[in-house]
């Protein structure tokens, strides 16, 4: 399992390289493969981020997401958390801190 997949797929989504479906699908096809051998701090990160994927659909409209449907915009907030925590995981594992940017 690779932190710097995650963080470089997300970043792609968030800069729209990659639309919302194929983020969909890359995430999805991606966490479903690893092994369930991790430490429980990332797991936690990456598998919130999973049902929020899990949960996205292109029908939906913001402001009208439900516990089990969100929208595009919500998803890229709930991965904008995802990879700020990614970032802050990756840095308290190697120790070293983050730059103010």
């Amino acid at each position: 399992m690779q932190i710097e997949k995650y963080k470089r797929m997300i970043e792609a989504f968030l800069r729209n390289e990659i639309s919302a479906q194929e983020f969909e699908a890359q995430y999805i096809d991606t966490f479903l493969a690893e092994s369930r051998d991790m430490n429980d701090s990332l797991f936690q990160i990456l598998d919130t981020l999973f049902w929020a994927v899990d949960s996205y659909s292109p029908d939906c409209i913001p402001g009208q997401e439900t516990a089990f449907i969100i929208s595009e915009k919500r998803l890229r907030e709930e991965a904008r958390e995802a990879l700020a925590r990614l970032v802050a995981f990756g840095n308290a594992s190697t120790g070293t801190k983050q730059r103010d940017q």
